[in-house]
């Protein structure tokens, strides 16, 4: 009767190792095309995959893509001197700074002689894009060393959930280069006037504070939000207190950056 109570021996596969210690092979990566549908479509899904395998490079040369060709759509279209007038207007009328006849006249003289800004513009794009994507990437892996559920969340899930998620926001610029093809930009010098994702694109408010307050409004804006706050649960494992934390403060930044851009 001994024999018959001991506890069978473990199964093994065909290599005679037990199944329990096999190991399962990491799930192929997610090509570009299912993460851009699939932020909008089943996002949870998307960062559950991402976690088993953070796969970023396509959508990271995606945005930076997307960026390029919106700036390079804009810096064909722009008025440089009506984009410098613009801006001392939005200095005087938001901030209150008065700024001498003088010297905004020698600016828009000199802005007048200059050519069309394709190269500024793109090395700041090629610049501050990866920049953004770095800090943002730095603040989320910060947070789940000290606010995760999993030790074994790295800085590539971090670097991959920042790029991935922020495929949300890709239909502003790509809204916003098509439409600067297509009509006139005037002295515009932001997303938020050019895509008509955006109230501000519809509207059109000479009060600067007024384009800032609908720039914030737009939806694809807004749902990036959501996509963060899935991939802060799915992919970096956040803790509830740490996830909702950290969405807070990237908004709280954002929307004060959307604001003042907003204005421009």
């Amino acid at each position: 009767m001994s024999d018959m109570q001991s506890n069978p021996e473990p199964e093994t596969n065909l290599y005679g190792k037990p199944e329990s210690e096999v190991a399962i092979p990491n799930p192929p990566g997610q090509s570009v095309a299912d993460q851009l549908v699939g932020v909008f479509t089943e996002p949870a899904e998307v960062f559950q995959r991402l976690r088993r395998a953070p796969a970023w490079g396509g959508a990271f040369l995606l945005t930076l893509g997307a960026a390029l060709f919106a700036t390079l759509a804009w810096a064909a279209k722009v008025d440089v001197e009506a984009a410098a007038r613009r801006k001392f207007e939005v200095m005087e009328q938001a901030f209150g700074m008065n700024i001498p006849a003088d010297a905004i006249d020698k600016a828009l003289e000199q802005a007048a002689t200059q050519g069309r800004p394709f190269l500024s513009s793109s090395i700041g794009v090629i610049i501050v894009v990866p920049l953004f994507l770095l800090i943002t990437a730095a603040i989320l892996f910060a947070f789940s060393k000290f606010g995760g559920e999993d030790e074994e969340v790295s800085f590539r899930h971090a670097w991959a959930a920042t790029i991935v998620h922020g495929l949300s926001m890709l239909p502003i610029a790509v809204l916003a280069g098509i439409m600067c093809l297509i009509r006139n930009v005037g002295g515009a010098a932001s997303y938020a006037n050019m895509a008509p994702s955006n109230p501000s694109f519809w509207v059109q408010p000479e009060s600067p504070w007024v384009r800032g307050l609908l720039a914030v409004f737009d939806p694809f804006y807004l749902f990036s939000f959501v996509a963060l706050f899935l991939a802060g649960r799915y992919t970096l494992r956040l803790k509830p207190w740490a996830n909702v934390t950290v969405v807070a403060l990237m908004a709280f930044f954002g929307f004060i950056g959307h604001f003042i851009g907003g204005m421009f």
